[in-house]
């Protein structure tokens, strides 16, 4: 008994709920369907074109474009003033006074008390092929004039005093002269000489005590 008036409850209790559903479900379709042509009918567009785009022409070709030259422009070069040409060499001497005579090693008087018969037994013996000779340079020196004394006008002399070898080359070359200004050029000019060795006795022999003048004179 008690079953069965549970059972009427709860189905009552159900059914008072479906009623509730359903008449919040009616409205609630009716305003929905009701809303759904309402934005139909805003949206709706009657005519619609699309509208003309704007039309480009690109050349197939494309241009270089322009680009300034970096490069500074060109300068002629200036030509340089004309310069004065270099001076002249100096000039030779133009007079070259060379000694006369032999030019032994002794001059003078032999020792007192000399006697040649006592060093005949240790002078050695030699054969006598080639007569003795004058000394003689092979080619005179030729000095430059100095330009000291060419821009003076200077003019002067030298005696320049040497030795010559066996092979006829100068040695110990020493010049005095009127100027010291041709001391270097009178020595320079000597010590370039070859000379025809002296001979005696067929060998040739070391010549000393030579002096050899020399003369500066500019050219007229």
């Amino acid at each position: 008994m008690a079953h069965s008036l549970r059972w009427k409850q709860n189905h009552g209790a159900m059914n008072s709920r479906s009623k509730r559903l359903a008449s919040v479900a009616v409205p609630a379709i009716t305003v929905t369907t009701g809303l759904f042509f309402a934005m139909q009918h805003l949206i709706k567009v009657d005519d619609f074109s699309t509208p003309d785009l704007p039309t480009y022409e690109i050349s197939a070709i494309l241009e270089k474009p322009v680009i300034d030259d970096p490069r500074p422009p060109k300068v002629k070069p200036k030509r340089p003033d004309a310069i004065d040409p270099p001076p002249s060499n100096p000039p030779l001497v133009n007079e070259v006074t060379t000694p006369d005579g032999d030019f032994g090693d002794y001059f003078g008087e032999p020792p007192a008390n000399y006697d040649m018969g006592e060093m005949d037994s240790i002078l050695p013996k030699r054969v006598s092929a080639i007569t003795a000779r004058t000394l003689q340079p092979i080619t005179p020196p030729v000095p430059m004039y100095p330009d000291k004394a060419a821009t003076r006008g200077l003019e002067g002399f030298c005696d320049v005093h040497l030795s010559v070898s066996i092979r006829g080359e100068p040695m110990n070359v020493r010049a005095e002269c009127s100027d010291r200004v041709f001391v270097k050029a009178a020595e320079r000019a000597v010590k370039r000489v070859k000379f025809a060795p002296q001979i005696r006795d067929g060998l040739p022999v070391t010549v000393t005590g030579v002096v050899y003048p020399l003369e500066f004179r500019l050219k007229q």
